[in-house]
């Protein structure tokens, strides 16, 4: 009887695909490092290239070899992000947006106004705070350019800049450098 009831219980337990695994957020953004030709990599002695319709980002070497590779997101229909070639102008690691943000209450700090760009004038009464973009390298001097930035894969989100995954921005903006080439393609 105990032989029996040790080869039924080899029914009930449950399939290796059954057990409990990570779930994965399919709209996180990911990325992949070849640490070897990032450590290699010299500051500035690159290029990088942005994809429009595949929202991917790409940090390639002097060599032409793809060290980073991540999603992104552009400009949104209305917003869209420009295509061509450009040049880092200028990196700023705490930069705030001086065109987008929110008017807060000199007196309490609420927020009073929370999109900017939707009025004509600020408020009497408060204080402009710029939307945090971090790890700043400015394309153009008309306000697009590669920063972090909360995004879903896949789908257009800015209103012309490129955003970018917390997780790597950092190691981009480390192995840049005012000058460097930045081509982005449909």
């Amino acid at each position: 009887m105990g032989l029996l009831l040790c080869s039924c219980s080899q029914f009930v337990k449950v399939a290796p695909e059954e057990e409990a695994r990570e779930e994965v957020d399919v709209r996180k953004p990911r990325w992949t490092v070849s640490e070897g030709a990032f450590l290699e990599m010299e500051k500035g002695e690159g290029s990088i290239e942005i994809s429009l319709v595949e929202q991917k980002l790409t940090l390639r070497d002097k060599l032409g070899r793809r060290v980073i590779e991540t999603d992104c997101s552009t400009g949104i229909p209305g917003r869209e992000t420009p295509t061509g070639t450009f040049r880092i102008k200028e990196m700023i690691v705490d930069k705030r947006s001086n065109k987008y943000g929110r008017y807060l209450s000199k007196e309490t700090g609420e927020v009073v106004v929370e999109k900017s760009w939707e009025v004509d004038r600020r408020p009497p009464g408060t204080r402009y705070l710029g939307i945090a973009m971090p790890y700043w390298m400015r394309l153009t001097w008309q306000g697009v350019g590669i920063h972090v930035g909360e995004f879903h894969r896949g789908e257009p989100s800015s209103f012309g800049c490129i955003r970018m995954p917390q997780g790597i921005q950092p190691r981009i903006y480390a192995k840049s450098a005012p000058g460097m080439p930045v081509r982005i393609l449909r």
